[in-house]
């Protein structure tokens, strides 16, 4: 269900001035006029009737029934999805935004960009604010949960931070290999934890540290894809086995 989504700690009461980029958002993309009610939510996932008081500002009231005032009522999301924790190589160029922007649409409640041996450049200040903004832009458009974005960290760190049961996605056949779907085939309802490597795969060392570790290593029976693509492909995996 699409909401709009409430900036963190940007307003109090129960009145909310608007950016000049809600407004557009609101008056332009959504054609809104003043006087509408519609759904509010805060980071925190609470829920508000929001009326359009005027150009610049609504007011908010808390409700337990958001479905009243939809933006609209196109989704089938009814709750929750399973606690999916995808780590991320950090990419070249622009596709780590592509991955943010769907795996937050998805669902996916933990994003973690991780430094990996083969990635082909780092993360700039300006890329990791980027990928926030984003991130709240997908919120907004899906109704989804905010994500946490964390990150980027060393691949040692991430392995040994990954709770539930860990997947790592290479891209060659090792003897332990199976399929998401036989991974999953014992699914006990704990959280999973995705590696996904950068353009080329994981590096041997890394896939060793991994499955050291516990980690299931899975090989898509796919064409060749995407870093970004794989990390879309198994997200959406996970959630149609497990859901």
């Amino acid at each position: 269900m699409r909401v709009f989504l409430l900036r963190r700690n940007d307003w109090k009461g129960n009145t909310y001035e608007l950016s000049k980029k809600e407004k557009t958002y609101l008056f332009s993309v959504l054609r809104l006029s003043v006087n509408d009610v519609f759904t509010a939510k805060d980071s925190d996932d609470n829920y508000y009737k929001a009326f359009l008081f005027d150009e610049n500002t609504i007011t908010l009231e808390a409700t337990d029934n958001p479905e009243e005032t939809l933006l609209d009522n196109l989704s089938s999301y009814s709750g929750p999805f399973r606690g999916i924790s995808m780590y991320i190589s950090v990419l070249k160029g622009k596709k780590n935004e592509t991955e943010v922007r769907m795996l937050t649409e998805m669902g996916v409640d933990e994003i973690i960009l991780v430094e990996t041996e083969f990635m082909q450049e780092k993360l700039s200040n300006h890329s990791l604010e980027r990928l926030e903004l984003i991130k709240r832009e997908a919120v907004q458009q899906s109704g989804s949960k905010e994500p946490s974005l964390i990150g980027p960290i060393t691949f040692d760190e991430a392995i040994n931070s990954a709770e539930g049961k860990i997947l790592i996605l290479h891209q060659s056949s090792l003897k332990e290999s199976v399929s998401i779907k036989e991974a999953l085939a014992d699914d006990s309802g704990e959280r999973i934890s995705a590696f996904i490597g950068p353009e080329g795969g994981f590096s041997d060392k890394e896939c060793e540290k991994a499955i050291s570790n516990k980690a299931i290593p899975v090989l898509l029976h796919t064409n060749i894809l995407r870093a970004e693509t794989a990390a879309i492909y198994t997200a959406a995996s996970i959630q149609s086995i497990v859901q």
